[in-house]
Parts: structure tokens; sequence; C-alpha cells
């Protein structure tokens, strides 16, 4: 059923913004105090002068804006409970069970608590008379659900729920800067079932700057908890869904990224207490998840500035007309019972991907391509650089599929193209770890079937692929890729 009542502000005020929490893409934020918290150890930049010290903000405190009351709308089927705050954006801010009826959502700033968080460029993003503020400015474009870092509330546009489905609609804030809404519109459909919390997202961009910026990675959702929730745990080995030992994954929260990065080669992750119990994250379109504790206080607190963060990560070209839609699960219990309700639900096959509408996570290098929405293929432009086509992180076992299946017109000279894959553990791609194949001219689509099983090197949990399509410059050529698939020889790849 759903309730909705208003009680008295939940939030803090700082005289200095500085929210403890905003995580990712190119930077994040946690704690008490300015730090810069990278979801991309690549893309790490020394710690600003403050470290971990609180910043000084250019106003004073009696400038800070003022939060409104929290105005709450409940769903609950007798597992769980979640709230939803429609005076910020309506994010989650309240998850609760039965068995353990306290809010385990950290709610320090507007910068935590359940939320949608996306990250592109130019960096930094400086509209016209607002200049970011100084710590953030390395964030970029960074609209956020919950507000912006100087306490600015997102606002909701349209708002329903008949009992089922929580339905919120909200224009997000650039987090950098003071007071400026996005130009993008969020949406979330939140359902229960028994003890899955099911979540469904979109983002709609309509952006005026058309510029194709570089890939960076995405929360999906970001999800900060109750320092309590201290550990980190998943299954990060070779053999998933054989009820192999899980992993607690640690972090050290004063580095200048204080979060870690993990491959969760079952889906899922989790942050529990000292006992196993607490909150699971579960993805079924990819195994890259960061994540960690942040401070050394292990409180029950919602409002305090110690929290614990886990987010899927997919690394995507944000684009200025993007409509960007994933599906999240979260549940609470005890270790045993999220990774069973996740497993129940998990992809077991190995991945195919086909390019009808959208990129499907993958990423390019070294080459343009045309951009949203596809049209039945991904269209790519050659010119002087070798491109270089990056699939999203998921997970299979070499020996259960050895054949690569690629649908691919190609206009330019014959050539070599060349596929590559990366096994777990695997820093990145190497030319050892490929094969090549002859890639024909066609004005059709022609597909390609490339056989991995003599490699000597596909072996183990593979969790990558990558395509190099030419192994020449082809200025003035182009490909369109219309499918991608991973399946065995007897196998016979479906459409997702």
């Amino acid at each position: 059923m759903t309730t909705r009542v208003s009680v008295d502000n939940p939030m803090r005020q700082f005289s200095c913004w500085s929210p403890a929490g905003r995580a990712l893409a190119i930077c994040m934020v946690a704690a008490a105090g300015s730090v810069n918290l990278r979801a991309d150890p690549s893309l790490a930049q020394p710690p600003s002068s403050a470290g971990l010290q609180h910043t000084e903000s250019s106003q004073s405190a009696a400038a800070v804006p003022a939060t409104p009351a929290a105005d709450m709308t409940f769903l609950e089927n007798g597992f769980v409970r979640v709230g939803f705050d429609l005076s910020r954006g309506g994010s989650m801010t309240f998850i609760a069970t039965s068995e353990h009826p306290s809010n385990i959502v950290n709610n320090a700033d507007l910068g935590r608590q359940v939320q949608m968080s996306h990250y592109s460029g130019p960096w930094p993003f400086e509209p016209p008379g607002k200049p970011p503020h100084a710590n953030w400015a390395h964030l970029g474009w960074n609209p956020v659900q919950t507000g912006d870092c100087r306490l600015n509330p997102a606002k909701i546009v349209e708002h329903r729920s008949d009992g089922h489905e929580v339905y919120i609609r909200c224009a997000p804030m650039q987090w950098p800067l003071d007071d400026v809404p996005a130009d993008c519109v969020f949406e979330t459909w939140t359902t229960l079932d028994g003890p899955l919390i099911r979540m469904r997202f979109r983002c709609t961009n309509h952006r005026a700057d058309t510029t194709s910026y570089r890939p960076c990675s995405q929360e999906l959702p970001a999800v900060y908890t109750i320092s309590r929730l201290s550990r980190l745990i998943s299954y990060i080995g070779e053999h998933p869904f054989t009820e192999g030992e899980l992993t607690q994954v640690k972090n050290d929260w004063r580095e200048p990224w204080p979060w870690t990065a993990l491959t969760a080669t079952e889906g899922w992750a989790a942050l529990v207490d000292e006992h196993g119990w607490g909150l699971g994250v579960f993805n079924d379109d990819g195994a890259e998840f960061h994540g960690g504790v942040y401070g050394d206080e292990r409180s029950d607190d919602p409002q305090n500035g110690s929290t614990s963060y886990v987010a899927p990560i997919q690394h995507e070209t944000f684009d200025h007309n993007i409509v960007y839609e994933y599906e999240t699960t979260m549940t609470v219990g005890r270790l045993a019972e999220i990774r069973g309700r996740f497993n129940e639900l998990a992809t077991k096959t190995p991945p195919h991907w086909r390019f009808s509408a959208d990129r499907r996570h993958w990423t390019l290098s070294g080459a343009k391509d045309r951009g949203l929405p596809l049209k039945g293929a991904w269209q790519i432009d050659l010119a002087d650089e070798l491109p270089r086509l990056i699939g999203p992180l998921r997970c299979w076992r070499a020996e259960d599929a050895s054949i690569v299946e690629l649908s691919v017109e190609y206009a330019g000279r014959p050539t070599q193209g060349r596929l590559l894959w990366q096994r777990l553990g695997d820093a990145g791609f190497d030319p050892a770890r490929s094969v090549t194949f002859d890639l024909i001219p066609s004005a059709t689509s022609r597909t390609y079937r490339v056989d991995l099983s003599s490699a000597p090197l596909y072996s183990g949990l593979v969790t990558r692929l990558a395509v190099e399509p030419v192994s020449e410059a082809q200025p003035g050529g182009g490909i369109a890729v219309s499918h991608i698939a991973v399946t065995s020889e007897k196998d016979t790849p479906a459409a997702p």
C-alpha cells in the first residue's frame, strides 16, 4: 500500500557546501569534508588543497538555502517499505523491512540517497553567469536527482502512485552549480515484488550542446546507506552461480578516490553489517560495481557523515538527445537470502547485443558514429585513425561459448578485423588475446562467425570484448554493425 505524510526536515544544513557522498563518473565526493571521490581511477587527479577538511564556502552560513521539509510518499507490501521524498526530486530516502523497521538510507546531504546521477562534458560545465563550485568544476555536466551542491533541491514534475507502483518524474539539478536545473528529465518506476525492490529508470536529454563528449562512467543508480552496513560483499570469482565463496572487497576511504572497483561476476553486490545483514543491489546488464565505506564511524543514523556506497556502473557516451533506460533490483536480508534472490533473476547465458536503437552499452574510440537514435544498426564513419568498439563488462565461461558472431555492413577496401577479449583479472586488452578475420566490402549486412576455440588464451572467465574492424585507415569508409553475439557452434543467438 501507499501512504504519504509530511515530516520535519530530515536534512542538515551545512555552512559549507561539501556534500559527502557525491559520487561518480569523473569524480565523487563523500562525507562531511571536501574530497575528490573518483569513480574511475584512471581519471584520478590530486585531491584539492582542502584534503579531507571542510571546504570554506564563498558564502556565509546565513546564505545557505533553507531546504524544505520532507514530503514523503511510501510503498510497502509487508516485506519491505520504501519512501520517496517529493521535496527532493523524488529520490528514495527510506528503506526498511518488517524485521528491521529503521531506515538504512543515508541522507546526510543532497548527494546521497538512492538516486539517479549522470555525467558528460564539457569540463567544466559553465553556463553564462553560473560558474561551478570550485570543488566540483571537474565533474562537468552532472544532473542529480536530489539537488545541487548548494542545497537547492530538484523539483517534481509529476508523481503518481496506485499502491502497487510509484512513478516519479523530476527536473534534476546540475550538482556543481547554484540553482541550475539540468537540461534533461529523470523518471523512475518502483514496484515491490515480495522482498524485491524493482526499479526502472529513464533519463531523457534535451541538450542544446550537440558535442559528442568522451564516454563517462554512469551510476545505475547511486546507493548510499548507513555506515553500519560497512562491509562490501560480492562474488568475484571465476565460477559464478556455483555457490562459490563470497569476498569482502575493501577500500581505503582516505585515498583521493576512496571507493573500490570490482567485477561482480554474478551481477550483484551488497552492503552488510558484521552479522551479514544489509542491502543488496543487482543489475543484470553488467558486472562492474563501485563501492565501499566512507569514514570511521559505524552508525545507524541516516544523518551521520559516515556512509557506505555501492553502484552498478556502465561506461556510456551520453548524447545530447539520449533516452537512457536501465533496471536495477534491490533487496534487504542476509547474504544467503540476497544471493539466492538475485541468482534466480540472473541471466546465465552468454551475452548478445542487437544495435537496433542504441549502442547497448558499447563505446567507441578512434572514430565517430552517427549519433542516436540508431536506425537498425550502429553506423560508424571511418577516417584517419583505427577505430575500436569496446563492449560492456559481462561474464561467461570460455568453454561454454567460443564463437563470436558479428553482422556488419562495410564500405571500404578489403581488410582484416581483429577481435580481442579480456579475462577476469586482465588489466586491459592485449593483441596476444585476439584473433583476426577478413572483413569484406558489402552493401548489405554480412555475418561473420569468429571461432575462438583454438586460441590458446581464450580460457577461463571472459569479461569483455573489443572489435577493431579495420587494420589500416579507411578515410571515407564506414561500417554498420547490427549484431554481436557470443555463442557456441550449436547455438543460434536470439535478439535481446
